[in-house]
């Protein structure tokens, strides 16, 4: 009999099974390779600050500090390459947001993270009439990278099951779970926002927001990641990544123009220079209505788990609470109001 089965192998299902492989237990992950999952499209971008009111967003320091620890060893221990130390640049849009940003300088924790910038811009073509900052404990996860190194490893020891999870093969009638001929003492639903089909989480409020990014070509623009009512993520040849949007409505998988007219509009704030849109994605991000993610076990099935609800810092939160929900599991840990799929519960459900 297995320990667990995990359904979903995206940025939650991926770090999830790499934590209970390394506790030595057996695992199958089942995935369809959905292409419109969020971790498929996502730029990967991490930083720990919520601009709108220049303040670190939560847990900041514990979990950037965690996640870029994490990455950098699965390199090794996946012998790939997927995490990039970055330089990202806030461009300041006003004198108050400069003002704003120099006064918290001194002031722990924002003087681990907000970092003066002393390198000359001027040759390049960008609207920074009010200075910039350097952002620390910055970095882009090349996730597509990350996700297929995992895919080769669950491959390779005959641990992944790539099939589209049928709910009508779950059999929950005992003390253990069961999926079609295979055993396990549990199964975890990390789906992203997938979950809406569940019949066992769909309780769940859906508050999942569709996403979209552009692939642009645009002369002029340093090689630095830049953010300004959106960001910029370079890559090479003078080509970059502008994101994202936030649509709570629309939750379709079709590209829109109003999307990249959007961003577009928000690109000139950072530089007047001509832009070619070479491609357009989408995704939808599994977000929750607190922003937090969701973890622990069903209320009425003590087999069936949960991890989703990573939202737009899956990257920053995927390595610390899969490490959370995995010593809960294992040694019982009890895991916090603030994130347990208990909130959820009472109002919910019952």
């Amino acid at each position: 009999m297995l320990n667990y089965i995990i359904v979903g192998q995206g940025i939650a299902g991926s770090v999830l099974a790499l934590e209970l492989l390394k506790e030595g237990q057996d695992i199958k992950v089942i995935d369809n390779n959905h292409f419109r999952s969020s971790s498929k499209i996502a730029a990967g971008l991490v930083h720990p600050m919520s601009f709108k009111r220049t303040i670190l967003s939560w847990n900041a320091e514990l979990l950037s500090k965690h996640s870029i620890n994490y990455y950098q060893q699965k390199e090794k221990e996946l012998d790939s390459s997927f995490f990039e130390g970055l330089t990202f640049l806030r461009i300041f849009g006003s004198i108050e947001e400069q003002n704003n940003w120099f006064a918290k300088q001194s002031t722990p924790p924002f003087n681990k993270v907000l970092l003066d910038f002393k390198k000359d811009l001027s040759t390049y073509t960008l609207k920074n009439n009010f200075g910039v900052g350097k952002v620390n404990w910055s970095y882009r996860l090349h996730l597509p990278a990350f996700l297929e190194a995992v895919k080769k490893r669950l491959i390779q020891e005959n641990r992944l099951i790539q099939e589209k999870v049928d709910y009508s093969k779950i059999d929950h009638s005992n003390d253990f779970i069961k999926y079609g001929n295979i055993k396990a003492r549990g199964i975890i639903f990390c789906e992203g926002h997938q979950y809406i089909n569940n019949p066992f989480l769909n309780y769940i409020p859906e508050n999942s927001t569709k996403g979209e990014i552009l692939k642009i070509k645009v002369k002029g623009l340093p090689n630095y990641s830049l953010s300004k009512n959106c960001f910029v993520l370079p890559l090479k040849d003078e080509e970059y990544i502008l994101g994202a949007t936030y649509d709570w409505k629309d939750k379709s998988y079709e590209t829109t123009e109003e999307a990249k007219e959007e961003l577009l509009d928000k690109f000139s704030n950072i530089s007047n220079n001509n832009v070619e849109v070479i491609e357009q994605w989408v995704g939808i991000r599994p977000t929750t209505m607190d922003r937090k993610p969701i973890l622990g076990t069903h209320p009425n099935y003590k087999n069936i788990h949960v991890f989703n609800g990573l939202g737009s810092k899956g990257v920053q939160f995927a390595p610390f609470y899969a490490n959370r929900l995995t010593q809960y599991l294992m040694d019982g840990e009890s895991i916090e109001k603030e994130i347990n799929l208990d909130r959820f519960t009472k109002k919910y459900l019952l």
